[in-house]
C-alpha cells in the first residue's frame, strides 16, 4: 500500500482549515502523557482497516480551526470529559475529509472515532496490534498547537492495470 505523503496531508488540511498546516515525516516517539484519539477507516474495495492515531490537542486544533475557535478556547474545550459534542463533531469532520489524503490505494471511508484502544476490534484491532505500515508525522498549524499523528495500515497489494 502506498503510504500517505507529508505534501498530500499538508495540502488537504491547509485547504480544509484555511490556514497553513505542515506535516513533516518523523520517527517513532513514545506517547508521553498526551491523550491519544483513534480515527478508524475502512479501505474499499479491499475491506481493510486504516487507523489514524493522533494527539488529542492536535485533533482539537483541527476542530478549533474548522469552527473558528481560538487556540486558548480549544484548550478549554478539550478539558471537558466526555469530549464536548462541538469538538467531537468537528474532529470527526476533519478526519472524514482527511480520508482523501491518508491512502492512495482504493478509497478510505471514516467510520468512527474512539478515545480508548480497547474499543478497536475486528480488522482495525488487528492493524492496531500489528500494522504492516506505520507513517509518523509531526504536525504544525499556524496559530494553533500542533502535535503528532500516526497512520497505521495493513499490507494491501497494489493493483496494476493490464493492457
Amino acid at each position: 500500500m502506498s503510504e500517505p505523503t507529508p505534501f498530500r496531508l499538508s495540502r488537504c488540511f491547509t485547504q480544509l482549515l484555511g490556514r497553513k498546516v505542515t506535516f513533516v515525516q518523523s520517527t517513532f516517539a513514545l506517547d508521553m502523557h498526551i491523550r491519544q484519539m483513534y480515527g478508524i477507516y475502512t479501505l474499499l474495495p479491499q475491506e481493510a482497516a486504516i487507523i489514524v492515531k493522533a494527539d488529542l490537542p492536535l485533533l482539537g486544533s483541527f476542530a478549533g480551526a474548522l469552527v473558528g475557535l481560538p487556540d486558548a478556547a480549544v484548550k478549554e474545550h478539550l478539558r471537558a470529559t466526555p469530549l464536548e459534542e462541538l469538538m467531537r463533531d468537528a474532529i470527526c469532520e476533519a478526519l472524514n475529509i482527511a480520508s482523501a489524503a491518508i491512502t492512495t490505494e482504493g478509497r478510505a471511508v471514516f467510520t468512527k472515532l474512539v478515545a480508548d484502544p480497547a474499543y478497536i476490534d475486528g480488522a482495525a484491532g488487528k492493524v492496531l496490534k500489528s500494522p504492516d505500515h506505520r507513517s509518523y508525522f509531526t504536525v504544525s498549524i499556524d496559530g494553533y498547537q500542533g502535535g503528532r499523528l500516526t497512520v497505521l495500515s495493513p499490507f494491501v497489494p497494489v493493483r496494476t492495470v493490464s493492457s
